[in-house]
């Protein structure tokens, strides 16, 4: 077989490459599709100019000639139309352009401002509007708890005074001359006091304290007490009505209050 005459139709020529300049770059720039965000393609670029196939340094050689080539074009067009790159230019310098600047400011704090409002009339004042209204239910249990124990203090303290009463009353029983207007007297506030503090006992009893029952029990031995006194105080005024006249009147009184309470 003949290899020579059949290297002869053999093509052993590298690929020519592409020139590199303006044009060229132009004609790739405007082969990208912007509606899309479609970017530059360097090995697309490279490719398809077959550069792959240039040495490194030519092809960064062309590179930077063409690039300084571009820029003294640029410097040359900015020298000749300098007015006009100058106003250009100017648009972003002038006084206007200060004032759209201050007003962009003015915009993105007002729009800051109205995020923050937004999330104060929305979140923040419903979030605040709960926490005061569980301070008030809180602070207004705090009261209902004080006033309970200022109750408990003077029930307490009307339950002794009255037994310290009774008892008074139970010994002036027992003496032989009994001081009608002393006697009269402490009976009328031994049964105020007793009435004072069957009230409070009513206001408490839904508490079903075991202090409460403890005080209950106390007022039911000072009412069993108070009645051996006005039964053996009844039986002394019936049986000498004169030698006692304001202490029968003390009686009669509280009989009568007694009934229409009772009515």
């Amino acid at each position: 077989m003949d290899f020579l005459k059949e290297d002869e139709d053999i093509n052993l020529d590298l690929p020519e490459t592409t020139q590199i300049n303006r044009d060229l770059f132009a004609k790739e720039i405007s082969n990208i599709d912007s509606s899309v965000d479609e970017e530059f393609n360097v090995d697309k670029f490279l490719m398809e100019n077959n550069f792959h196939y240039m040495e490194l340094d030519p092809l960064l050689r062309d590179l930077s000639g063409l690039s300084s080539v571009i820029m003294s074009d640029l410097l040359e067009q900015v020298s000749s139309n300098y007015e006009h790159y100058l106003e250009f230019f100017n648009t972003y310098t002038s006084e206007d352009n200060e004032i759209q600047l201050q007003i962009r400011d003015i915009k993105n704090k007002l729009d800051t401002f109205m995020t923050g409002f937004d999330t104060l009339t929305k979140k923040d004042i419903a979030h605040y509007k709960e926490i005061i209204s569980d301070t008030v239910e809180y602070l207004r249990k705090l009261d209902e708890i004080i006033t309970q124990l200022r109750s408990h203090k003077e029930l307490a303290q009307n339950i002794a005074l009255s037994k310290e009463l009774s008892k008074s009353l139970h010994v002036l029983c027992g003496v032989e001359e009994i001081d009608d207007i002393l006697c009269a007297d402490l009976v009328m506030q031994l049964y105020t006091l007793i009435s004072k503090c069957e009230t409070m006992l009513l206001s408490l009893e839904q508490l079903n304290s075991p202090y409460i029952h403890h005080l209950y029990n106390e007022y039911q031995g000072i009412i069993q007490e108070f009645q051996v006194s006005l039964k053996i105080l009844t039986e002394r005024c019936l049986g000498d009505p004169t030698a006692y006249p304001d202490l029968s009147k003390a009686l009669v009184s509280f009989v009568n209050t007694t009934k229409s309470m009772m009515n």
